[in-house]
């Protein structure tokens, strides 16, 4: 009876991990300070409409300054889920309480199509955890909201900018409509448009005002920028959102992936009293059940740390396995000493695999606000992104592509690249050694983004 009992549940949890896998999208929720992001995440996951003063969001924040400035500083998940009828089942629909919202577990197990709104600061003083989140966070969409009675400011394009740069398709949402004058809302919108159209985006933007334009417009966002008018105080526009989102198609196939050897992508680290060190991260590839051995690492000396995965969960709820596609945190059993050798972007594998200290990238310069007449040439030192990898890079080597007339502007003499420019270039990691591999899309900025790539070419060295 005890070993049937044991079956049934683990054949649950196996069911929880392939859907969080095949039915689950992540969508980063980007711009201004004052487009009121965390308040629309906060409606949306509590189907509680917004006080005009901030109520709904103080439901989803996690640290008190966040909740008395009204800003949010750190990178937050907040999953919610839709039934086959495209309802949101991540509250009762009879109750105004916030004590009825289900677990992540009840939305995973009742919803047939889930989506993680990943929460990213607005303000330029945390465009760093930003640029690192939508870096790192596998984001299949980007919901750019903008202040409907203000028109986008430099931070909005930038947001923007980036979301492009990295291949993720956006969608506008205008905030904050019940109080905005038609003749403001109309120059936000021709403001929009004009963004929209600058050399790098080239895109139109296609107005939802019924549940049919969804369906013309999710399969074309290839050329087209989905606009939703919403308010969180009113609720006008809300239900479209909940559809687009419903009908949007998973992007990322890393289901393709799980017979691959694991390759888990280390995104925190965390000691809790009683259970030991904990790792919170992505699956990137393969699979891996509790009780296996693996290896996480690259330390500072190339080598990896041998250990034993004691629990995982997924969505708040403890599994007995993952597979590629899933978000989860790893119990490991580590030694004390062992624990303080851990840290961010690091890799859990089934085996040691080489690690890299210098890689070569195919990059494209990129045209930012007030950086137009960046330079870079050999010797540049800079942050480097690729995926969870954060760390500086200096620049080894350029070899410039392209047309003739950027090849005839570029001095091989003094190696210098600028806004416009393709070519090839050599990257050193400064600090240590990281497990990467060619194809892997990077970012590299100094305070803006300046550029970027991909992986095309890796030194390995050999771990021990």
């Amino acid at each position: 009876m005890t070993t049937t009992n044991s079956s049934a549940v683990e054949e649950k949890e196996d069911k929880l991990t392939v859907k969080m896998s095949l039915q689950h999208i992540r969508v980063a929720v980007i711009g201004n300070v004052d487009a009121g992001k965390s308040t629309l995440i906060g409606t949306l996951k509590t189907g509680r409409l917004d006080d005009g003063r901030g109520q709904s969001r103080q439901t989803i924040m996690k640290h008190n300054h966040e909740i008395e400035t009204g800003r949010t500083s750190t990178i937050t998940s907040h999953l919610i889920g839709y039934n086959e009828d495209g309802h949101s089942v991540g509250f009762d629909q009879n109750s105004a309480t916030t004590s009825q919202m289900k677990s992540d577990y009840e939305i995973a197990s009742e919803a047939t199509q889930l989506v993680s709104l990943v929460d990213l600061a607005g303000h330029e003083k945390y465009l760093k955890s930003t640029i690192h989140g939508i870096s790192s966070g596998m984001i299949d969409y980007a919901l750019v909201l903008i202040n409907a009675n203000h028109p986008p400011n430099h931070m909005t394009c930038h947001h923007i900018g980036i979301s492009i740069a990295s291949g993720i398709p956006i969608i506008i949402v205008l905030t904050k409509i019940d109080n905005c004058p038609k003749h403001a809302l109309k120059n936000t919108k021709d403001e929009i448009a004009n963004i929209l159209r600058c050399p790098g985006v080239q895109k139109k933007t296609f107005q939802i005002k019924q549940a049919s334009d969804i369906s013309l417009i999710k399969d074309k966002m290839h050329a087209l920028t989905p606009l939703v008018s919403i308010s969180s105080v009113s609720g006008e526009g809300l239900h479209l959102l909940h559809d687009l989102l419903n009908a949007l198609p998973k992007r990322r196939c890393h289901q393709n992936k799980a017979g691959r050897t694991l390759e888990y992508l280390v995104e925190d680290t965390f000691n809790i009293t009683g259970v030991g060190v904990v790792v919170s991260g992505f699956v990137n590839a393969g699979r891996s059940r509790v009780g296996d051995t693996v290896f996480v690492g690259p330390m500072s000396d190339k080598s990896f740390i041998k250990t034993r995965i004691k629990s995982i969960h997924i969505a708040r709820t403890n599994v007995s396995s993952v597979m590629a596609g899933n978000s989860a945190c790893l119990g490991l059993a580590l030694s004390k000493d062992q624990r303080n050798l851990l840290r961010r972007g690091m890799v859990v594998l089934e085996t040691p695999l080489e690690t890299t200290q210098v890689f070569e990238a195919e990059i494209v310069i990129i045209k930012g606000s007030g950086v137009d007449g960046t330079t870079i040439k050999v010797g540049y030192e800079t942050m480097a992104h690729i995926l969870h990898v954060r760390q500086h890079v200096k620049i080894e080597h350029i070899n410039v592509l392209g047309n003739e007339m950027c090849k005839s502007s570029f001095d091989e003499h003094s190696a210098t690249i600028r806004p416009g420019h393709r070519a090839k270039v050599t990257f050193r990691f400064l600090q240590r050694p990281e497990f990467i591999r060619t194809g892997m899309k990077m970012l590299f900025r100094d305070g803006h983004i300046r550029g970027v790539g991909i992986v095309t070419k890796l030194k390995t060295i050999y771990s021990k």
